[in-house]
């Protein structure tokens, strides 16, 4: 009875009472929400594929407002649009945690926009990681511990975040609420550094290419989830990011990941950020592992803290 007891909580807590999912939880249903209200976001629709190809064909005529540097302005609030946290191959009906009654997980699309399937396109064996796979049922959520997310995760959970241009047009700077993350992001032609060194959000390189910022990413340590359903990549991951103004509030988020050691081929996501522009709005601190308490409840069932061992073999 003991054991089933503590089974019951666990399980509960791991639903119910984790501080640091709380505000993304709220995010993503507020996504998902709107996605259902609204029939456009920047002009475009909100069904993801279709918002993809508008996106781009509306990024060829808008011109962007500009900084003293000359590049597209892009500072400000934003919040993220058009996505799913719990998978980000989408959440049916069908799935069980659209039904959860503690927190259920928003029933819509996922991000996916290449391949034509919208599947992550695993190798089998990395499938059945995965995908509400091993990994949900062996290792804790890194999310749930309140590790940094990294990219693409980062610019999906976070319900809001601040992006700053310093004078001079060398560095992009990110400020994310969520477990007080950030990426600076240098736009200066260097090179990354040595593949041997990883990194919670990896070595991020940037280069405007007309009015896109594109953002070269390597050097991950793979310790991070693309989403709550165990989704993955491993520390040979290569991202190339895309950011790009398609009306004064609308930014049109692309970003495809290579990984011949678990994907068969490349693959691309997409979604929306839109502007906040509530008067004197500001970022609040997320104070994640404050007063945590159910950690170790998760650890007393059996579950790991995830450091990638299902793919190191280890």
């Amino acid at each position: 009875m003991k054991v089933r007891a503590l089974a019951v909580i666990a399980i509960g807590a791991r639903y119910a009472s984790f501080a640091c999912f709380i505000a993304t939880a709220h995010a993503s249903a507020a996504s998902g929400q709107d996605a259902t209200r609204q029939t456009t976001v920047g002009g475009c629709p909100t069904e993801p594929v279709a918002f993809h190809k508008c996106a781009q064909d509306r990024a060829k005529t808008f011109n962007p407002p500009r900084t003293p540097d000359g590049r597209p302005d892009m500072q400000g609030y934003w919040r993220p649009r058009l996505t799913n946290g719990f998978s980000v191959e989408g959440v049916t009906d069908a799935d069980p945690e659209s039904r959860n009654p503690v927190q259920a997980a928003t029933v819509g699309p996922g991000m996916i926009v290449d391949p034509p399937d919208r599947r992550i396109p695993y190798q089998p064996w990395a499938a059945a990681l995965g995908r509400k796979g091993l990994h949900v049922k062996t290792y804790l959520d890194p999310h749930g511990r309140c590790a940094l997310h990294g990219p693409p995760r980062n610019v999906e959970v976070s319900p809001i975040y601040q992006l700053i241009q310093p004078p001079g047009g060398n560095y992009v700077v990110w400020l994310l609420e969520e477990v007080h993350e950030y990426r600076i992001i240098p736009t200066d032609a260097r090179r990354h550094i040595g593949r041997d060194i990883k990194l919670w959000g990896g070595d991020a390189v940037g280069r405007w290419e007309g009015n896109t910022l594109v953002v070269d990413v390597t050097n991950l340590n793979g310790y991070n989830w693309l989403d709550d359903a165990g989704n993955f990549f491993t520390d040979t991951v290569h991202m190339i990011e895309r950011w790009t103004m398609i009306d004064p509030d609308t930014i049109h988020y692309e970003v495809t990941i290579e990984d011949p050691r678990v994907y068969t081929r490349p693959w691309t996501m997409s979604w929306a950020l839109v502007r906040e522009k509530e008067p004197g709005f500001e970022l609040l601190e997320e104070a994640c592992w404050e007063g945590e308490r159910d950690l170790e409840w998760f650890l007393n069932l059996g579950l790991r803290h995830y450091y990638g061992e299902s793919w190191r073999g280890g």
